[in-house]
């Protein structure tokens, strides 16, 4: 689809008590394509005043209907959106392709999901259930009630918009609970579109608010609110940590999704082109900006010059070009200051002592000429002590390093402060159960990649977050415990 027949015409709008509102203060913020470094549209900017608006209206849609809203309406609803999403899938898809930069046929694979993650949780939500105690006092009927937050504080990353977005929305809804969105201000349209489809799917009014803006203000608008039961945020550690320090003056209760320096052991046994494949994926995937790639890969001695050997002929043939071609694997990055920040990298890992390759040369071509596109690269001769494998770079690098045994290479696994996520390949089953439980992420993988999905739960260790999103765990982490003493 052409841009015009996907994109508003005019600003992009804020969503407060069930309408498409302006900001009051008619501010507005400009959609960057990345591939061309071109305007793409206008979105209308909240300030704390907007903020102010649209936790009220959350407020009250959650006091007056959607906390007594039976489940099997709350599940018929999220249904009906899924619906609803699901026939506007493909324009959502160009409207990210448009948006972040994905390559057409990626996004329309990512948003494929949406409706599923809907659907899930309209099923999830009609077991939510609290149980019977049998405490030790028996002049006692004790009990448990599952009940909803409030309203919920969501703020949603640029490198999956949409997709994140439901996946924080979906749970909330399903506990009974009423949401603020806060869409990334690099990439909000696929968010404000959602929007759209809230009260056609039957949803009272205020129950969804989205408000468009950059963190400060309008993150740290929710985040202090005191009316905000609950923030979710999924992006860099340190704003996670800012966030964290905020909310404890309304002890708030968090979801943190933060950065990720995950670690994939490929071991002699290994088989070698599955692994080099999940590499090859992890470096292409997103241009490199997921938070669970495995971006410091580590090879066993003896495989390690046979393994690149592989990877650096796939990614020598990657092809790089257009998001809006149907045949482009790798767009460009967000942002050109995104892709600042990665070349910044570049001279880190130089000044460090390791050898940073590219395998894909740009120079010349017309169709990536915006300063957003880099091409894949890896670093070789690094060690673990290296800035460029220890923090998280957030593009199309990956780190390479080579170990000699199984402890040398848990012992390079777990020197980090991340813990969101590890892959291990290896023939060897009691290996790979050894692996499982030396490697201290929260999600280990074994000969496959790390592809989380809606049912089950994904969040990290230390520094790469706290509580998990996805699975019933989600769910979960989106009521309150009440406990009940009935005297006999």
């Amino acid at each position: 689809m052409k841009r015009e027949d996907v994109l508003r015409k005019g600003p992009y709008p804020l969503l407060i008590e069930g309408k498409e509102v302006p900001s009051l203060s008619g501010k507005t913020f400009t959609s960057i394509d990345p591939s061309t470094g071109r305007a793409l549209a206008e979105v209308y900017e909240a300030g704390p005043e907007d903020v102010d608006l649209a936790v009220g209206a959350a407020c009250k849609a959650f006091e007056s209907t959607w906390r007594s809203t039976l489940p099997r309406e709350r599940s018929k609803k999220l249904m009906k959106l899924a619906d609803l999403l699901a026939a506007r899938v493909e324009a959502l898809s160009w409207i990210e392709c448009y948006d972040a930069g994905k390559p057409i046929a990626a996004s329309r694979a990512w948003l494929a999901g949406g409706p599923g993650t809907l659907e899930f949780y309209a099923g999830c939500l009609l077991g939510l259930s609290g149980e019977t105690l049998d405490v030790s006092d028996k002049t006692l009927m004790d009990f448990t009630l599952r009940e909803p937050l409030g309203v919920c504080g969501l703020i949603v990353p640029w490198n999956f918009p949409l997709s994140i977005a439901l996946l924080k929305m979906a749970p909330a809804l399903a506990a009974g609970n009423c949401v603020v969105i806060k869409p990334s201000e690099v990439t909000p349209l696929s968010t404000v579109e959602l929007g759209a489809l809230v009260a056609e799917a039957g949803f009272p009014p205020g129950v969804i608010n989205i408000v468009n803006g950059p963190g400060d203000p309008v993150g740290s608008a929710l985040v202090r609110d005191p009316r905000v039961a609950k923030i979710s945020f999924t992006g860099g550690t340190e704003s996670g940590k800012r966030i964290f320090r905020e909310a404890a003056d309304t002890v708030k209760r968090l979801t943190l999704e933060l950065g990720g320096k995950s670690a994939s052991l490929v071991f002699a046994d290994a088989d070698l082109d599955k692994a080099v494949a999940v590499a090859y994926t992890d470096i292409v995937r997103n241009s490199g900006q997921v938070c669970g790639a495995c971006t410091r890969l580590l090879l066993e001695e003896s495989v390690a010059d046979a393994f690149l050997d592989k990877l650096e002929a796939k990614l020598r043939a990657v092809k790089i070009g257009p998001p809006e071609d149907p045949a482009t694997e790798m767009g460009p990055l967000v942002s050109s200051a995104q892709a600042a920040k990665v070349r910044k990298y570049l001279e880190i890992g130089k000044a460090e002592g390791a050898t940073p390759k590219a395998y894909v040369d740009l120079a010349g071509r017309s169709d990536t000429a915006s300063d957003a596109f880099l091409p894949p690269m890896l670093f070789h001769g690094a060690t673990n002590a290296m800035r460029v494998a220890r923090e998280e770079i957030f593009g199309p690098v990956l780190t390479v390093m080579r170990f000699r045994t199984e402890a040398e290479a848990v012992a390079i696994a777990n020197d980090t402060r991340y813990g969101l996520a590890a892959c291990v390949f290896t023939r060897d089953a009691t290996r790979a159960m050894r692996m499982v439980r030396a490697i201290s992420a929260g999600t280990v993988c074994v000969n496959t990649g790390v592809r989380s999905s809606v049912d089950a739960p994904f969040g990290g260790f230390r520094e790469s977050g706290i509580g998990k999103e996805r699975g019933k765990e989600a769910l979960l982490d989106d009521t309150q415990l009440k406990n009940v003493r009935y005297g006999l």
